[in-house]
């Protein structure tokens, strides 16, 4: 594990924590995750537009070209795996990882007709590759969730070539992200469910600077964090925020009945409503880039 790195968004921090502790925190995300993979498959031929956003600037940092190996780390429903395989092309290959089968279903099928992918279930802290097997190691919004994340960087060091490089795209402040403070504040008041109380959060790692100083800790020659921002804007006819509900929160919400659904969906609506102006609905996203290089 690593010294006590003070994280953020307010009040989150990383930190050494007992083996067992570790073990129950791993246990509880493999189990949501799993109860979480239906949805992710659901809506990601439709949220294609918007993982290139943000699949490109990775794609660039990382300097993925023809003919390189690439490890994808947390892959999902297939993003950023998938472009990864048209940019290395059929000289090069991709493995695509996931904690559970069943966030990689969707990316299987979304490959289907890809001969450069293979997929492997994986723990990014314990990965199953021998030492220096890949060009390049990427990941898209997975590690903030491993209960230690300088291990997760340690085994992405272990398994690149030398002077390959990694990068890894994490959520940037709450304060920053519409979709973010609407489902917080919703599932805060009808769920009782926050993402500030949950001990990891998908904004556990938001703090500037703190993936490329954890980077540095785990070992890597070099490391870089950049700043995404994006203002994207969605016609007022669209109920947009149901993907994101569905995909955050879906595995709690099915559970409780129809009438509990679309309240939720109601309240979503209305703080939304905040956000809309000249007929569109005008949000904010920051995401950090984090880019090491293997001596």
């Amino acid at each position: 594990a690593s010294a006590a790195v003070t994280g953020c968004h307010e009040h989150a921090s990383i930190s050494v924590m007992a083996a067992k502790d570790i073990d129950e925190q791993r246990e509880t995300e493999r189990a949501e995750w799993a109860a979480r993979g239906a949805a992710w498959d659901r809506w990601a031929d439709q949220q294609a537009r918007l993982a290139d956003r943000l699949n490109q600037p990775l794609i660039a940092g990382a300097g993925i070209a023809p003919g390189q190996h690439v490890l994808d780390l947390a892959s999902g429903a297939g993003e950023p795996a998938i472009s990864i395989a048209k940019a290395v092309g059929d000289s090069g290959s991709v493995t695509a990882t996931d904690l559970v089968p069943e966030m990689l279903a969707g990316a299987r099928r979304r490959a289907a007709g890809i001969g450069n992918m293979r997929f492997e279930i994986a723990d990014m802290t314990a990965l199953p590759f021998p030492d220096a097997r890949f060009d390049r190691v990427t990941c898209r919004f997975g590690l903030m969730f491993p209960p230690e994340p300088v291990r997760a960087l340690r085994e992405a060091l272990r398994v690149l070539k030398r002077g390959g490089r990694a990068a890894f795209m994490v959520w940037g402040p709450l304060a920053d992200n519409t979709n973010f403070v609407v489902i917080d504040r919703v599932a805060s008041r009808l769920l009782g469910r926050s993402f500030e109380e949950r001990p990891i959060s998908p904004l556990r790692l938001a703090e500037t600077g703190i993936v490329e100083r954890l980077m540095r800790e785990a070992g890597f020659a070099a490391a870089e964090e950049t700043e995404l921002r994006f203002s994207p804007k969605v016609d007022a006819g669209l109920p947009f925020w149901r993907a994101a509900v569905d995909m955050m929160l879906g595995h709690i919400v099915d559970s409780l009945g129809t009438e509990k659904r679309e309240a939720i969906d109601q309240a979503v609506k209305q703080e939304f409503a905040a956000y809309l102006r000249d007929g569109s609905y005008h949000l904010e996203m920051h995401a950090r880039l984090a880019i090491g290089q293997k001596a």
